[in-house]
């Protein structure tokens, strides 16, 4: 089994501490509101306040351990912000809050991923407001390159006819087709 960790400081800064903040947003924005210190303003301060400390907190967002578990390594119990990936399954945990889904049923994988802040965007079915939608900041986790190539390859695996998987195939010299593999210019600049 293969484990990628949230390195703590940056965890407890980037999402401990960001969800501490947006709750005293959230507690202390309608009590300045209802005293008429600018309540347009602490109504723009509690919409993304509220927001983060949803993801955070209800929906799992940002999960604190990635695992990634070899074909035929012996399962064990998760601990406290998981995220598991086997041949069969995928789970993220965090909080104490546990989303599985079974990679055969998994209709819909989808990843934005940002290389230069090594960010993943991960939807899964769609996403939802439960379930379904989370981060990954692979810059800040141990190993969290080769977490972040895994994570774009089973994007790939499981979407092969994609657009996107076309255009990684065709960047790799796989394509099939040989103006992709010769690199082939669309535009006659032989005048």
């Amino acid at each position: 089994m293969k484990r990628y960790t949230y390195i703590r400081r940056f965890y407890l800064i980037e999402v401990v501490l960001t969800a501490f903040i947006c709750a005293g947003v959230l507690v202390v924005a309608p009590l300045l509101a209802l005293q008429g210190v600018y309540p347009g303003l602490m109504l723009v301060f509690m919409v993304p306040a509220a927001y983060q400390l949803w993801n955070s907190l209800i929906a799992g967002a940002n999960p604190h351990v990635v695992e990634l578990r070899e074909p035929g390594a012996a399962a064990r119990e998760t601990r406290h912000n998981d995220v598991r990936l086997d041949e069969q399954e995928l789970s993220f945990i965090s909080w104490g809050h546990a989303h599985r889904y079974k990679l055969a049923e998994v209709q819909e994988f989808r990843v934005r991923e940002f290389p230069s802040a090594g960010k993943l965007y991960i939807r899964i079915n769609g996403g939802g407001l439960l379930r379904g939608r989370y981060w990954l900041q692979t810059k800040v986790m141990t190993e969290g390159a080769e977490l972040f190539q895994r994570i774009i390859d089973l994007e790939y695996a499981k979407h092969p006819d994609s657009l996107k998987a076309y255009a990684r195939r065709v960047n790799s010299g796989e394509a099939g087709d040989s103006t992709a593999k010769e690199g082939a210019c669309l535009v006659d600049d032989t005048q």
